[in-house]
């Protein structure tokens, strides 16, 4: 286990959350993390792991580097990520990195690394909607 203690979905959603324009919806009953509107992650129901949209590049480095932790999920875009087994900084920089490749440029262009890697409830508003 990572030396910080357990990551859970509902860490992944709370820190997801605290980004700018990020809201929770449900894509195909599964609760999903959407910036404008566009999905960058999904919780999975077995409720240990997350997925993250990624570079064919970022996806083919993770999964080399640690197939066991990283899996190619749908089609090379998305990077399936073993909580139980996941750095926590390495974690919130893939959930930026995702939020990143999702947000239209003008609103990825306005955060720099410091105010991204420890967002707060107050910079994301905590805009969770119903589950669907």
């Amino acid at each position: 286990m990572p030396p910080h203690g357990p990551i859970d979905q509902e860490r992944v959603r709370e820190f997801a959350l605290a980004l700018p324009e990020t809201e929770e919806h449900s894509h195909f009953g599964r609760p999903d993390l959407r910036v404008k509107g566009k999905i960058f992650a999904t919780l999975p129901e077995d409720g240990s792991s997350v997925n993250l949209k990624a570079t064919p590049v970022d996806l083919d480095a993770l999964v080399a580097a640690d197939p066991v932790t990283f899996k190619d999920v749908w089609g090379g875009r998305w990077v399936g990520v073993d909580l139980a087994r996941v750095d926590l900084d390495l974690l919130q920089q893939l959930i930026v990195d995702a939020w990143r490749l999702t947000a239209p440029k003008r609103l990825a262009a306005t955060m720099d690394d410091r105010s991204v890697m420890q967002p707060t409830k107050a910079a994301g508003r905590d805009r969770r909607s119903k589950r669907k």
